[in-house]
């Protein structure tokens, strides 16, 4: 079966210790990482550990990924995650994302292309409509450099439940800052388990957002579990995605159910036969 999508695996979500296919790899090293996503179909790797490697790793993994086919998908600074700083107005907290911004930008080189993840902590002394329009405007201050250089900014709403604290906590919120900066290098991104655990219908609301988005994550619910695990209607979401014309990635931001290597081979012989791959 011809893949619909290209689609990404992660080199860790919790820990860069438990990446997807860490039993079905050589090992859990990144480079062994890579080499197994490919050999099992992936065209895509997300890091969220990715600025946390020392150069001459990323620069390996960047020749790695390259000779395997494989692109960055996705990463993100876990350095300023959930702070404040992508809704920053005062000087400290617009240098912390001037430099964020600036190594952001040279992964995505050094990676020909990629995504960072951009989120920002709930500032309990300022409304919440203020740090709205802050982070719209950063986002538009640095759209012009992140295009030059090869990078999106992937805007990210997060469910409350799931992790609470943290300023874009409705869809509708990111999807409407991402249409009002207007810039092709800032791009909205659709986890289908946060937006069902905001209470949403993920098929229509992707209906909805469609052209905002840059990246699909996949999880079911509850707890970001394998699809077709949970609770989620899989050939609804599929059909969505396919009639509103999104060929972009596709990553699967969970951990196997499975921890082994049967767990892992189940899990892709349950993509499979979703259509998925």
């Amino acid at each position: 079966m011809t893949a619909r999508w290209p689609i990404g695996g992660h080199l860790g979500l919790s820990s860069p210790d438990q990446p997807m296919l860490a039993h079905l790899a050589r090992s859990i090293s990144p480079l062994d990482q890579i080499d197994a996503l490919a050999d099992h179909g992936f065209r895509g790797v997300q890091d969220l550990f990715l600025m946390l490697r020392p150069e001459a790793e990323q620069v390996a993994m960047a020749d790695r990924m390259a000779s395997r086919g494989l692109v960055l998908s996705s990463f993100s600074d876990l350095k300023y995650w959930n702070q404040p700083v992508w809704s920053a107005e005062d000087e400290a907290g617009l240098e912390h994302l001037r430099s964020s911004v600036d190594l952001s930008a040279e992964i995505a080189a050094r990676f020909n292309g990629g995504s960072v993840v951009c989120v920002a902590g709930l500032d309990d002394q300022r409304p919440r409509d203020v740090q709205l329009r802050a982070m719209t405007e950063n986002l538009k201050r640095y759209a012009e450099q992140a295009a030059r250089s090869g990078l999106t900014l992937l805007v990210e709403p997060i469910a409350a439940s799931r992790i609470p604290g943290l300023l874009l906590d409705q869809l509708e919120d990111a999807a409407e800052m991402v249409s009002a900066v207007a810039m092709p290098s800032v791009r909205l991104l659709f986890d289908t388990g946060h937006v069902a655990m905001m209470g949403h219908d993920v098929p229509s609301s992707f209906a909805a957002c469609a052209q905002q988005t840059g990246l699909v994550q996949f999880a079911d619910i509850p707890n970001r579990v394998d699809p077709g695990l949970g609770e989620l209607d899989w050939p609804a979401i599929l059909k969505a995605i396919e009639d509103h014309g999104y060929r972009g990635m596709i990553e699967l931001e969970f951990e196997p159910a499975n921890p082994t290597a049967t767990g892992e081979t189940q899990m892709l012989d349950r993509l499979k036969a979703f259509g998925i791959f």
